[in-house]
Parts: structure tokens; sequence; C-alpha cells
């Protein structure tokens, strides 16, 4: 066997240099979100937070660490809906769990608000520099490691509104979302992926045959928590999950027509979202809102159910492949008529959530809901904007070519 030369001694592995370009962009993200907006928050011993909702989420976090872990769920304060708060559903607990508990950890017992407001305004910053390791993972996941490096980059670098709510001072649940649901997509795509190569199905579970079934489930497990924490943490959180679901959904129907096991699809997708339902079930209530949630997240996890077992009898019956979308039509159209008939009020509702796509009145207030125009798209993605549809093309066909059903779920996202 001939030995190393010495340069090749000196060479770092890949691994390496990687892990130091992500160290190094954990720095300048850091450094962008904390040190450049620094004077503009601590201004001698008092914190000025960058938003009013970030003073709305501070006077939660400041009774909830004197009461901790429960909520005061009536908010006097909130005039233009009497008796509106945290339990009532209009902010999901989990972010202002996240500061209060660091806040007593920090503290070693009952913090000052000083240090309340000192955890919550650094808050921020940190979540969105954690954001940057999924990010990656997701380029390495798809691709290879040197597009998660750009990935990566990219988001460091970004500006925007993910930029400007990962500040230091924006202390409000929109950084958390966005890193609790990258975390979510990463492992649901790795979760796929593993099922589908190794195409594992019900028996496998029956013969409990773990050296197939142990990587896929352990990252559905994951991606069922993550999603869990995504919902606890946005009010708004139903939308991923339909993004999510409708994937599901073609996904059932492409891999039928290729004539492709279903089975993966079905536990993949009704593991992570029975998983997330059951973390988000302890914070709902009874009605409005929550009433819609609990609605949706038991059809997301019925339906991948009856959509493997319909392409389980006709595949077993030889039928032709094309029936199976149409029979999924026809049921889909069944299930809309006999709700409407049962709870119209609650498949209107249902169906009312989608205004969020054409917002008006009060809601075009709210800067998250303004409509896409190009200088909001510039001003936000600058020409990554131009490059994302370039990009998209490039996964779409990737995704058709190698017939990916992580690729595909990427897209769609």
């Amino acid at each position: 066997m001939s030995e190393q030369s010495p340069e090749q001694k000196r060479k770092f592995p890949p691994i390496v240099i990687v892990g130091i370009i992500l160290a190094a962009l954990c720095g300048i993200s850091l450094y962008i979100r904390i040190a450049l907006p620094y004077d503009q928050v601590f201004v001698n011993d008092w914190v000025w937070f960058r938003e009013t909702d970030a003073y709305y989420y501070i006077r939660h976090i400041e009774n909830l660490v004197h009461n901790f872990p429960h909520f005061n769920t009536i908010d006097p304060y909130m005039i233009y809906d009497p008796g509106g708060g945290v339990g009532s559903g209009l902010i999901r607990p989990f972010f202002a769990w996240l500061v209060a508990g660091i806040s007593l950890l920090v503290s070693w017992g009952p913090p000052t608000q000083h240090t309340i407001e000192v955890v919550g305004a650094y808050m921020p910053a940190i979540l969105g520099t954690l954001t940057l390791i999924p990010v990656y993972f997701i380029g390495k996941e798809l691709f290879n490691r040197w597009v998660g490096v750009i990935s990566a980059a990219l988001v460091t670098i970004l500006p925007g509104e993910f930029l400007n709510r990962s500040l230091l001072g924006f202390t409000d649940h929109h950084v958390a979302e966005a890193l609790f649901s990258t975390v979510g997509i990463l492992f649901l795509i790795m979760a796929i992926r593993r099922a589908r190569e190794r195409e594992i199905s019900f028996d496998h579970f029956l013969n409990r045959d773990w050296s197939v079934i142990t990587k896929p489930l352990v990252y559905t497990l994951l991606a069922g928590v993550f999603l869990g924490l995504y919902l606890l943490s946005w009010i708004g959180g139903l939308l991923i999950v339909f993004i999510i679901f409708i994937y599901l959904v073609i996904q059932f129907i492409v891999d039928h027509l290729r004539r492709k096991s279903t089975d993966y699809l079905c536990i993949v997708g009704t593991l992570s979202f029975l998983i997330a339902f059951l973390m988000l079930l302890p914070v709902l209530g009874k009605g409005g809102l929550d009433t819609i949630y609990r609605a949706s997240m038991l059809a997301a996890i019925v339906v991948p159910i009856v959509l493997s077992v319909i392409s389980r009898l006709l595949a077993g019956r030889a039928t032709k492949p094309a029936y199976y979308p149409l029979t999924l039509l026809g049921l889909a159209g069944i299930g809309f008529a006999a709700l409407h008939v049962i709870n119209p009020y609650l498949l209107q509702s249902m169906l009312g959530q989608f205004s969020i796509f054409t917002p008006g009145g009060a809601t075009r207030t709210i800067l998250e809901m303004h409509a896409l125009t190009w200088s909001i798209a510039w001003v936000n993605f600058t020409t990554s904007f131009l490059i994302s549809f370039i990009a998209l093309g490039l996964l779409i066909y990737a995704a058709i070519g190698e017939k990916s059903a992580d690729k595909t779920l990427f897209h769609w996202l």
C-alpha cells in the first residue's frame, strides 16, 4: 500500500471545510443580526424593541415567567376583541414558552424584567442564525453539500422580511416559525426519501423489520415533532399543512399511475400529521379557528390512509391506474357534499381561510398580508427572485427526470 504524500496529509476533508464555512456564515449572521443594530436596541439601561408586536409578546412573556407554564388567558388590553389573548387563540404559546424558559434558566430563579427583555431581544437573532443549519442540510440532501453551503450563504445575507424579523429586538414568533418549519421540512424530505428508497410498506411493520423501517420512522417522528412546534408557534400554521397535504395527494396519484406502492406516503404522512396534532391538541380551544384546526388536522391524518387503501384495492384488482384519480375526485365531491349537509358552517369557515390570498379591509394593515407586488418581491429577494424561476424550472425537470418524491415536495414548498 502506497503512503500518502505530505500534500495529501495536509488536505482537509470536505466535511471539515464545510464545517468551517458554516461556522463563518453563522458568525457573519450573528454580526449582521446583533452587532449592527445593537446600539439601536440597547440604549443606556433600556431595551428598545423594534416593533409594537414585540412589546405585546414581552408583556405575555413577563406574565408567563411569574406563572410558568401557565398563561393569563384573558387579556383586558385587547379592546378590539374583549377577552382575547393567548388562551383564546390569538397567538400560539411555544415562542413565549421558549423565551420564558430560557429567562428562568439563565437567572437560576425568578428573573428580573431586564433579564427577560434581554433574552427576548437576543432570541430572534439566535433563531434566525440557527435556520442556516437546516437550510444547508436541505440543499445537501436534495443535491450536494456545496448547494447546501450556497443556500445557507444566501439566507445569511438575503435582505427582506426574514432578515428584518430575525434582527436583535424583533421579539416575535415569525423567526421561530421559520426555523421550525424549515427543520420540519428537512426531516420530512429525509423521511420520504429514505422510505421510498427502502420501499417500506405495512408488511415491514407487521413483521417488525426494524432494519428497514427504523431510519425512515425516526425521520418521520422528527418531522412530526418540528411540525408540531411550528403549529405551536404560529396561528396561521395550517397553510403549510395544506401545502404538504396537497403534495401528498399529488404524489399518491403519481405513484399509483406509475404502479408504485403508496404505503410509504401513508406511513410518513399520517404519522407526521398525527404527532403534530397530538402536540397541538392541549392548547386548542373549543370554538372559532381551533375547530377548523381540529377538522383540518383530522382530515390530514385520515385522508392518506384512505388514499392508500383505495390504491391497494385498485391495484389488487388490476384496475387501470387512470381510474384512481377519477375515484379520488368522486370521493372528494361526496365528502364536500356530506360536510355541507352535516355542518355547513364548518365547511364555509374552512373555505373562508383561503381569503388570506385575497386580503381586504383591516387585514391589509398587517404587513405579512400584503399582496406580492414587484416592488415587494424586489425589496425582499432582489435578483434571487428572478433566479428562483429558473431554479424552479430546473427543480421540476430534476423531479420529473429522476422521478424524485423528495424534490417534488421541495418545489411545492
